[in-house]
């Protein structure tokens, strides 16, 4: 497909057959559930959206817009210019880009729903102009659905908790006391502070640019890139204890959440989920970088490095500069 991303995205809505613009939608609606029943399946929201197209104008805009916005992250990631070459890959990284950047959950899941139907138009633009491509972006939206209705806040704003040492200290739990403690030190991502096995460790150091002790945590972050976390060496010999005794640090993220949600409310904060460490830890590194006299280019970059973010403006995003 040739052309802008505008432009693209207007053809697949007009040639696709997913313009039901002054069509019923009642209709529509009644007979996808007559062909999922045929079909044996149930008439869930999602196996209705499927079947059915866009009839209202309100509702086209809406999913243009989104259409577009994920044709230029693709562009601008992946060099991708013809939305018929977007992938599920793709699909998932920019989905994991708005989890990343805090978006609230109703806005994730418009997202989501925009990507659904972006599936169909280009299933069905294939087929009428025998492509031979398949897509399948709902798998990247079952994929992440989970962990972003666990991260993502039902507001607009600031994710960072507003003392989250004491959110921490008052973890009953130890284990996920220790957890809480690995995030908000080290900024890990929570599939990443509750899971550490004792390959991992490599030992204690040096922080290039503060020179304070730190304890060395190898990981593997998203896409399979590998990273260093840097946590204190109190912490660290905590995770040594531990592993020593149970073989790895793994728990459940659920489990820990529950235990961070009951801990911001005893101590009288907004939950946040456990992103909100990450938020933290963000605002702290950035500040201690600065206060050690690096530049506000290179403590960008550096805590975004840290953070494993591609993208420098979900940091500045994270900072509260954007």
């Amino acid at each position: 497909m040739r052309g802008s991303i505008r432009g693209q995205t207007l053809h697949l809505f007009n040639e696709s057959g997913i313009n039901c613009i002054g069509q019923s939608k009642y209709s529509a609606k009644t007979s996808a559930r007559m062909a999922l029943a045929d079909e044996g399946r149930g008439g869930t929201s999602t196996a209705i959206a499927e079947k059915t197209g866009i009839h209202s104008i309100g509702t086209r805009d809406t999913y243009l817009d989104k259409w577009q916005e994920i044709g230029r992250f693709c562009r601008e990631e992946f060099k991708i210019r013809d939305l018929e070459k977007v992938t599920t890959d793709h699909v998932r990284e920019f989905l994991a880009y708005k989890t990343e950047m805090g978006v609230s959950y109703s806005h994730w899941s418009g997202y989501a729903a925009a990507v659904g139907k972006l599936e169909n138009a280009l299933n069905n633009y294939s087929a009428k102009f025998d492509r031979g491509n398949t897509y399948s972006f709902r798998a990247a939206v079952n994929e992440l659905r989970s962990d972003a209705r666990a991260e993502l806040p039902r507001f607009e704003g600031t994710r960072n908790y507003d003392n989250p040492s004491t959110l921490v200290d008052a973890i009953g739990n130890p284990i996920h006391q220790l957890v809480g403690r690995i995030q908000h030190e080290s900024g890990l991502r929570v599939a990443g502070a509750a899971n550490i096995c004792t390959g991992q460790l490599k030992g204690l150091s040096k922080d290039a640019i503060t020179g304070k002790a730190v304890g060395l945590i190898e990981y593997k972050g998203k896409g399979g890139k590998m990273g260093t976390a840097k946590v204190s060496p109190a912490t660290y010999q905590q995770i040594e204890k531990h592993i020593c005794e149970h073989d790895a640090l793994k728990v459940s993220a659920d489990c820990y959440r529950g235990s961070l949600k009951t801990s911001a409310q005893t101590t009288g904060q907004d939950y946040n989920g456990s992103h909100g460490l990450r938020w933290n830890f963000a605002q702290e590194r950035f500040a201690e970088l600065q206060k050690n006299g690096v530049s506000y280019e290179k403590a960008l970059g550096e805590v975004s490095h840290e953070l494993g973010h591609n993208r420098i403006n979900i940091t500045e995003h994270y900072l509260g500069f954007k």
